[in-house]
């Protein structure tokens, strides 16, 4: 063997035992190892499982009226299909063109077209900037006060309108937009739609439900969400919270002026803090919305639903329909208040540890009545019918014993849910008359 050939082995063993070395020191170093997991104490900030915006302040239901005809539906994937639509549409400049009740009342049938419902107002600004609206509010000097209930999309006039119910103020602006593929999506999917009447309508706003409804009864496996994720999700610095556990079985992590409690025993999660500094001039939605979009998709899928003065609440939705309870399982109610001597912005959040994720198959179903068969049963009833405000159709929360002590089961009954008087009850409950006990959260 040659010098030079020795030689050359020589380096390659010595290159050889190098890289040994380096891939030695890298797995023994702090850098290169797997940490060990505490969830109590472990901090996450995974923006990847974050709620999208876009999915939480979607509209709860879509009307097609075409033809003479009006159908409606729930369906979060086709009420998502129309708003791509209408983030790739043209827009021209947005008006007042009613300001009164009786020239609101002008606008609140639509021949053709599609409308689009919240339950609770929902401030403009917010829709353009969440779903990429390019529309022109060049002419509206308050367009962050502005809030609505409705959007119509009135495809005779080529028109966009934003309603507000409750101040009687119609906004509209020109849309240019392909209707056609607008209707197509009724058209593909016409069995996920309900037949709906104006006739009768027992609120201004909302249509009523042509005939009895049915719909599937879910079972769903409980899931007991842990401490950490709404630490995690609530706290300035989660890092810098303390925890400690009482005799009660509640749990609670203290940070400064910020506090979240946990009971064990019915699983309540309440929080109270200051509003971070760089929310202090968004509006009530996104300083809300906050809070939300970091817990993720591990409560569940979070909705906007309504709001009363400041405090705005989601709920979690089955199929397009929100779940109500007698706690706040199923809900999530964040009120921010503001504080005095310019201090920051007070936050209080209540939620449920338990949500539902995993469906149990079943193939019962149940037979709701007609929203005008429901009103006449009230009627006849007795129930004074102008303190309604609204009605939906609900998924009722009921715990159920699984049996087996592996796991707990939730039951989701479909029910009819009434707004009255500011409280919401169950078709049922109001025909009892006790409302004072009773009402839905």
């Amino acid at each position: 063997m040659s010098f030079s050939e020795k030689f050359m082995r020589l380096i390659l063993a010595g290159l050889i035992l190098l890289s040994l070395f380096f891939t030695y020191s890298i797995w023994i170093s702090p850098a290169g190892r797997t940490p060990s997991i505490d969830s109590s104490s472990q901090v996450l900030n995974n923006e990847q499982n974050y709620t999208k915006a876009t999915d939480a302040f979607l509209p709860l239901r879509g009307i097609w009226d075409l033809d003479g005809g009006h159908f409606q539906t729930n369906s979060e994937n086709l009420l998502a299909t129309l708003q791509a639509r209408l983030t790739e549409s043209t827009y021209g400049e947005l008006k007042i063109v009613a300001n009164s009740e009786t020239e609101a009342a002008e606008y609140y049938q639509l021949a053709n077209g599609v409308e689009l419902n919240y339950e609770g107002p929902f401030s403009l600004a917010e829709y353009v900037k969440v779903f990429d609206i390019p529309l022109d509010l060049s002419g509206i000097d308050d367009e962050e006060t502005i809030t609505f209930g409705k959007i119509q999309l009135d495809s005779d006039n080529q028109k966009i309108r934003f309603l507000d119910y409750q101040k009687h103020v119609v906004y509209e602006a020109s849309i240019s937009t392909d209707f056609q593929k607008i209707q197509e999506i009724y058209h593909q999917n016409a069995d996920r739609y309900l037949t709906m009447t104006p006739e009768n309508q027992l609120v201004p706003r909302l249509m009523q439900t042509q005939d009895t409804v049915r719909l599937k009864r879910y079972s769903y496996i409980l899931t007991t969400q842990s401490y950490s994720l709404f630490r995690n999700a609530f706290f300035q610095e989660p890092e810098q919270a303390r925890g400690e556990q009482d005799e009660s079985n509640s749990r609670s992590f203290v940070s400064g002026h910020e506090e979240l409690t946990m009971d064990d025993e019915d699983r309540l999660v309440k929080f109270s803090g200051e509003l971070p500094t760089e929310l202090a001039d968004q509006s009530l939605y996104t300083q809300s919305f906050s809070y939300v979009s970091r817990l993720g998709t591990a409560v569940g899928n979070l909705r906007y639903f309504d709001r009363q003065n400041n405090q705005v609440n989601y709920r979690i939705f089955v199929e397009g329909y929100p779940i109500f309870s007698q706690s706040s399982k199923g809900k999530m109610s964040i009120s921010i208040d503001p504080a005095q001597n310019d201090q920051p912005d007070q936050v209080e959040i209540e939620t449920s540890m338990d949500t539902v994720q995993v469906p149990i198959p079943s193939e019962d179903e149940v037979e709701l009545p007609s929203s005008s068969g429901m009103e006449g049963q009230l009627m006849a009833a007795g129930v004074d019918l102008s303190l309604v405000q609204s009605y939906i159709i609900g998924y009722t929360w009921q715990d159920v014993d699984s049996g087996n002590g592996v796991y707990r089961v939730v039951a989701l009954t479909p029910e009819w849910y009434v707004k009255f008087n500011d409280q919401w009850y169950t078709f049922n409950e109001l025909l009892q008359g006790n409302l004072v006990e009773m009402g839905a959260s």
